[in-house]
């Protein structure tokens, strides 16, 4: 009786030795678990306070990707071997509509299997990754176009959902300006990838860029950054144009505008393009940290004004152009328009939903 007693006792001893051990590992596993989270929180909260003042080289660098950011993306070439069928557009207005154009006809080619069709003596190769697929290119007759079945826009600057319908593989000829991002967003990455701008204009931009912030010594920041203000104006008060029922800002949008980025940010510094720029200064006087470009081309001032972090637009497709691909934040004229108008009907139910890109903010 007593042996079996010992036994029990000394069972009763090895369990609670193992509990005990087994307690203390686990205690010690559970210790060292917290402190590893604990580390992790601590490493990610540094990095969240530590203040990122990124280079200006870096900044364009993330501007002037070589690639798209897509990784699995492949760079798009259309061949006429692959693709006999064509479809072309009827090319018209200045560099924010050719833009608006190729997009449309680029986005058409993709989904329907053709191959794009750009005029002889198109700029776009020039200035942007736009592949030279003009109808000499291929040994087509210039009139090859005009044999192919038509389609017209209902609204220049509405997304028509008609023109997207039309037969696979068919050729095709488009008419109407297709100011809507909806054509192409499905492709909108490749689009971005077509659009970076070629040399020397992106060596000249970013040579620019920098010595404009050398030169007022400003460098770009979490709180501080660089905003560009896109302002519309001459073509715009042609009496041809307030009769179509053309809209602009006046001063006060755009002082309104550059308020908002000032209380957004602690630090910020303007760049201004225009097509009237001695109106802006004297708009704009006494607004500190402004640089008013002057002497660029068009192209030139669209890919300068592309590398700031956030957009102010007036009107227009140039101004809508930039804010694109500047990304950030961009603010964009609310009133473009005067209702009942002839441009007013451009607009589905008079509507800019399909014309403004998705989160940018209307002010007036």
């Amino acid at each position: 009786m007593l042996s079996k007693r010992r036994a029990c006792f000394k069972a009763v001893v090895v369990y609670l030795t193992l509990l005990t051990m087994f307690g203390i590992l686990f205690v010690n596993h559970i210790r060292t678990n917290l402190n590893s989270t604990n580390e992790v929180f601590r490493h990610l909260d540094n990095k969240i306070k530590q203040k990122w003042t990124p280079s200006i080289e870096v900044l364009n660098e993330k501007r002037y990707k070589k690639e798209p950011e897509d990784k699995s993306l492949k760079r798009v070439t259309f061949n006429i071997s692959k693709t006999p069928e064509i479809v072309c557009i009827d090319f018209t207005g200045r560099l924010g509509n050719l833009m608006y154009g190729y997009a449309f006809l680029y986005a058409m080619a993709r989904s329907k299997g053709l191959f794009p069709v750009i005029p002889d003596d198109s700029s776009l190769p020039k200035f942007f990754n736009v592949q030279n697929t003009t109808l000499s290119s291929i040994g087509k007759s210039k009139k090859a176009c005009a044999t192919l079945p038509s389609y017209k826009e209902r609204w220049a600057l509405s997304y028509d959902e008609k023109l997207t319908q039309v037969p696979q593989i068919k050729g095709a000829n488009f008419f109407g300006y297709f100011q809507s991002w909806k054509y192409w967003i499905p492709f909108e990455e490749e689009i971005r990838d077509v659009f970076q701008f070629n040399e020397p204009i992106k060596s000249k931009a970013v040579a620019q860029f920098n010595a404009i912030l050398r030169q007022r010594h400003f460098t770009i920041g979490r709180e501080s950054v660089v905003v560009s203000i896109h302002v519309r104006r001459e073509d715009y008060l042609s009496k041809e144009n307030i009769k179509f029922g053309y809209l602009i800002p006046n001063a006060t949008y755009f002082r309104k505008a550059m308020r908002y980025f000032r209380k957004k940010f602690k630090n910020v510094f303007f760049i201004v393009g225009s097509n009237d720029i001695p109106w802006c200064r004297e708009a704009l006087a006494g607004e500190p940290n402004v640089h008013f470009s002057v002497g660029n081309s068009a192209v030139e001032d669209m890919a300068l004004l592309s590398l700031s972090n956030h957009t102010i637009a007036s009107v227009g497709t140039y101004g809508w152009w930039i804010g694109w691909m500047a990304g950030g934040i961009t603010l964009y004229y609310k009133n473009m328009f005067v209702p009942g108008s002839d441009f007013a009907k451009t607009f589905r139910n008079e509507s800019t939903e399909d014309f403004i890109y998705p989160g940018w903010i209307l002010m007036e």
